[in-house]
């Protein structure tokens, strides 16, 4: 049973995914007649709407928030808030499962909405955003980071594809970035000079993007008189307004325009250009942050945090305005939101006929004109003759890709080498990339559901403070480990983060990396730079002693360290 709902400000249904078992499950509870129109959003809304008001009224007017709640049935219920609205997933997976879901669903919201979450009425948008919570999980990664292809020749060659290609077609953007993904791995990345990198979350919500297309057009016939197949959700050039991760918080807030081409099966062309609205999206989506807390000061009448977050507002419109003047926006858009700021600040330091609660209406309704500026228009690539070059180029690495790329390695190196050993990741958390060997020869011992299993216990008793642990499964051992690098030599944390902190923070292996980034943040206090998170999973068959398990687990780590010295094109991302 699993069901997704957000909830707009007046608590009327936005979005809405579920399972036949969760309209069973709601029907066992109502106390209404709702046999024939269960599902329909209203009826949603009636059914929800105590609980939501429970949770706003108890996080603004007492402070006494909560994010979760667990029935005696073993249902779990999680609310996130972003922007005035409630997200929410009722589910009977773990709380760390069903928060990890809920954080990526609000990730693909700001992903393909920007913070304009109304996008949502749209059904094409609905049907979109579906489509990317189920391709969330069906590719070969792991929660929170990219597989590698480890075969240099081949990413070679697509790399020198793509920057021939990059010829073949005209952008009116300077700032653009080509990818070819395998399944949901990169394969081979070219970007423009003087471009922003692509960061580790944004390669993942790009993977996600690409699993969804691969789905469709694994199923689809092409028509009479069409050169591909056009995915439902996009627009005719296979083409959309995507936002991805950027600021102080990398959040997806960065306009860029994605256009999605077939290679080959499971082989993806991308080309994503960035809509030079990096600025006004950053501050935008900031100023927009700050105004929903201000509203919520209000209305919990908390005086003493209204003057810091006022002068916090007008600083992050001052940044809204400079932005937009720097892209020649409107000149009288720029003046609204000043005048707005003035009347919103007027209103809650003196006595005025306007309310603050009407001048903060006001506030959100200029910013809302400012969001529509970071809906552009998608440019036309016209990418034909790129993508029949680019498909000539790769000929001769298409059946290879096709069907050995989801092969990292072979593990028949490993096995005399470390007895016992049937299967381990190698995570570096700070690049979002692993590495596993190919899992063909015991597919049958250990199928995929199991290896995620085993990744979410990792991740769990990982959690809990430990740097390392040790476990059984049946017939098969584990071992997990954690450790930190600074450039090639481990190092320790300055300040371990007690468990209890740890516990406190988000579950890891979201989208985002919140985990990761706020436990590097704890461990070394204005310390960080350079330090790289390490992560280690060992699966062995068979009786094997703790210290036996640890010893191998530090030699395998210095083994995969030179086969990734051997591949030249991933050492650098994946150590």
């Amino acid at each position: 049973m699993k069901a997704l709902l957000i909830f707009d400000s007046v608590n009327d249904l936005v979005f809405s995914k579920w399972d036949d078992s969760f309209i069973r499950h709601l029907r066992n509870f109502s106390v209404q007649d709702f046999e024939e129109n269960l599902s329909d959003s209203v009826n949603v809304s009636q059914i929800f709407t105590p609980i939501i008001l429970s949770q706003r009224v108890m996080a603004a007017q007492f402070g006494n928030t909560y994010s979760s709640m667990q029935c005696k049935d073993g249902t779990t219920i999680f609310f996130d808030e972003w922007l005035d609205h409630v997200f929410i997933i009722i589910c009977e997976d773990c709380l760390d499962d069903a928060h990890r879901e809920l954080l990526d669903c609000k990730t693909l919201v700001q992903h393909i909405c920007g913070q304009n979450i109304n996008l949502l009425h749209s059904p094409i948008y609905q049907d979109w955003l579906s489509v990317l919570l189920d391709c969330r999980t069906k590719g070969d990664s792991i929660p929170g980071a990219n597989g590698v292809i480890g075969e240099s020749g081949a990413t070679s060659a697509a790399l020198n594809a793509l920057k021939t290609s990059s010829k073949d077609f005209k952008i009116s953007y300077s700032h653009y970035h080509l990818l070819l993904f395998v399944g949901d791995k990169l394969l081979s990345l070219y970007s423009s000079r003087s471009s922003d990198d692509l960061s580790p979350p944004d390669l993942i919500l790009l993977s996600i993007q690409c699993i969804a297309a691969q789905e469709h057009w694994k199923d689809a016939k092409l028509e009479d008189n069409e050169h591909f197949v056009k995915l439902p959700w996009l627009s005719k050039e296979n083409s959309a307004i995507i936002n991805l991760c950027a600021g102080p918080m990398g959040t997806p807030c960065a306009p860029h325009s994605m256009h999605l081409a077939e290679v080959a099966p499971r082989i993806t062309f991308a080309v994503v250009a960035d809509m030079d609205l990096r600025e006004v999206g950053i501050a935008a989506n900031l100023s927009c942050q700050i105004l929903s807390n201000l509203r919520r000061i209000l209305l919990q009448r908390n005086l003493e945090l209204l003057p810091s977050t006022l002068d916090n507002l007008e600083v992050a419109l001052k940044k809204t305005t400079d932005s937009l003047r720097k892209n020649k926006a409107n000149a009288s858009l720029c003046a609204r939101l000043t005048s707005r700021m003035l009347e919103l600040r007027k209103s809650c330091t003196t006595t005025t006929p306007l309310t603050p609660e009407t001048t903060a209406t006001a506030m959100h309704t200029a910013l809302e004109a400012v969001i529509e500026q970071l809906k552009p228009d998608i440019p036309s690539l016209k990418l034909g003759q790129a993508l029949k070059h680019l498909k000539n180029l790769l000929a001769p690495y298409v059946e290879f890709l096709r069907v050995k790329a989801m092969r990292f390695f072979s593990l028949g190196s490993y096995v005399e080498e470390f007895p016992g050993l049937i299967h381990f990741i190698y995570v570096d958390r700070t690049t979002g990339r692993f590495l596993a060997p190919d899992m063909a020869d015991c597919a049958e011992m250990l199928p995929p559901e199991v290896i995620k299993s085993t990744v979410r216990r990792a991740l769990s008793v990982l959690r809990e403070g430990y740097s390392g642990a040790t476990w059984r499964r049946g017939a098969f051992h584990v071992c997990a480990v954690r450790w930190w690098q600074r450039g090639a030599a481990p190092c320790r944390p300055a300040r371990p983060p007690p468990p209890a902190a740890l516990r406190a923070l988000p579950p890891p292996g979201d989208i985002l990396a919140s985990f990761y980034r706020q436990l590097l943040e704890q461990s070394f206090p204005n310390d960080s730079q350079g330090v790289n998170i390490k992560e280690l999973i060992c699966v062995h068959l068979g009786l094997l002693p703790a210290s036996t398990a640890v010893q191998q687990a530090r030699r395998l780590a210095h083994s995969v360290h030179e086969l990734a010295s051997d591949i030249p094109a991933i050492a650098a991302d994946l150590l």
